[in-house]
């Protein structure tokens, strides 16, 4: 006769009930956080949150797949629950090819949440290496007054923990859309950015110059860490 102990059978209940809730995770909770309806987003979302230990692979595992038109707003909410800065740099990367603008708060506040879980006491500020404006390639010689700039910027982290940042750009004494989005960033320890941010300007036929403001912030932080202001020469034809 088979005679079974008593942690040998709790064991085989707990692996048949890790094995339930798995399949559950996956063919059941997981679809269900897309459902139209809220109380079903809301019972798979408590799900999510009750089992974190079997729940954060399958989410981490969907922002990691390249298709990224399948990462919902739930998705990024749960993982700023649940997960750590580790999660930030792909969350911004689906962020911003789905095309999302600064004004997608869950999708910031997951990541800002994140960001602040387990940022370093580092005090040392990111670094502006370089800031140059250039006119779009004939830009200058276009018959019209419009131009096209491009602000080109280089940013250094000193710190030995990664830094979350915003860079904004302002022209002022011109007419243009006050509305140039900010951009996201996410720099490693004693990693270094280059990107750029392209704008149309309209310039004023009273001014031969325009001013430039140039922040950088650290997500999160109300006042800029770094503010930069400039005078581009402009002549209007």
């Amino acid at each position: 006769m088979l005679v079974l102990s008593g942690p040998y059978i709790n064991q085989t209940a707990q692996a048949f009930f890790e094995d339930q809730v798995k399949y559950k995770f996956v063919h059941h909770w997981y679809p269900m956080l897309s459902d139209s309806s809220p109380e079903k987003r809301f019972q798979a979302a408590r799900a999510f949150l009750t089992y974190p230990e079997w729940s954060l692979p399958l989410l981490r595992n969907a922002i990691m797949n390249p298709d990224s038109e399948n990462v919902s707003w739930q998705i990024a909410m749960l993982i700023g629950m649940l997960g750590d800065s580790t999660d930030v740099p792909p969350l911004l990367k689906i962020w911003r090819e789905l095309g999302m603008d600064e004004n997608s708060p869950i999708w910031l506040g997951a990541m800002r949440r994140l960001y602040w879980k387990s940022r370093g006491p580092d005090p040392r500020a990111p670094i502006l290496k370089s800031l140059t404006v250039n006119y779009a390639e004939n830009s200058v010689e276009a018959e019209i007054d419009e131009k096209a700039v491009n602000l080109l910027f280089q940013i250094e982290n000193p710190a030995t923990t990664p830094r979350f940042i915003r860079v904004s750009a302002n022209y002022w004494l011109t007419i243009t859309d006050e509305n140039i989005p900010s951009k996201y960033f996410w720099i490693p320890a004693g990693g270094r950015i280059e990107s750029s941010i392209k704008a149309n300007i309209y310039p004023a036929s009273h001014a031969e110059n325009i001013r430039l403001d140039f922040r950088i912030w650290e997500v999160g932080v109300p006042e800029p860490i770094l503010h930069r202001t400039g005078e581009i020469p402009f002549t209007v034809k």
